[in-house]
């Protein structure tokens, strides 16, 4: 890791000298930097390079698939869409069991009392 950093710095170093960094907004103000602290140390800077490019661990890519998918069980039109949308939820629930990760957040979410009420309302019309 520290020929990956002493490169970043040489970068960094270059770009102050030549004024890359000159008139940037938020210049003199703090960064607004994402909590980390439980993330170990030594993967801080891995997951900083894959949260840029876009990548989610698989967890949190997991996570963020059943609260879509909630989101759409809470806005399907029939019966037949939201089946569907709960077969894939329950799939997504069990990959995470499977590795390992709690499914806590998707019962203790805003999400999950939403569905629960909407979808009562539609079995009692």
């Amino acid at each position: 890791m520290l020929f990956l950093e002493a490169l970043v710095e040489r970068s960094i170093k270059e770009a102050i000298e030549q004024g890359q960094f000159d008139n940037l907004p938020g210049a003199g103000r703090p960064l607004l930097l994402d909590d980390d602290s439980l993330v170990p140390e030594n993967l801080r800077m891995s997951y900083r390079i894959m949260k840029m490019s876009g990548y989610l661990p698989e967890e949190l890519q997991l996570r963020q698939d059943a609260l879509n998918l909630q989101t759409l069980i809470i806005h399907a039109t029939n019966t037949e869409e939201r089946n569907g949308y709960h077969a894939e939820l329950t799939l997504v629930k069990t990959k995470l069991v499977h590795a390992g990760f709690t499914i806590d957040f998707l019962d203790k979410s805003d999400y999950a009392d939403a569905v629960k009420e909407r979808l009562l309302k539609r079995n009692c019309k």
